[in-house]
């Protein structure tokens, strides 16, 4: 069986979201509101955390709602062959 690309996508977004989280960079968010305590490397990690989890929250279920809806329409086209 061949995995939906859509989910793949979704999957991977929560799984770059995930390791990121458990590296600590929720901590290195503070960048956002002008308190950055690590430096220009803390920085990009907090910016990047932050990619992540907008990825995670807004991309990762549309793109899992459009791999449903496609595979079941394909489901639906074969049914009326």
């Amino acid at each position: 069986m061949m995995r939906h690309p859509f989910v793949l996508a979704a999957l991977g977004l929560g799984a770059l979201f995930l390791a990121l989280h458990l590296g600590g960079g929720r901590q290195s968010v503070g960048v956002l509101s002008g308190t950055v305590v690590g430096g220009p490397g803390s920085m990009g990690f907090g910016v990047l955390y932050a990619l992540a989890w907008f990825g995670a929250v807004l991309a990762a279920p549309v793109l899992l709602l459009a791999g449903l809806a496609d595979v079941l329409l394909g489901r639906v086209r074969r049914a009326r062959r």
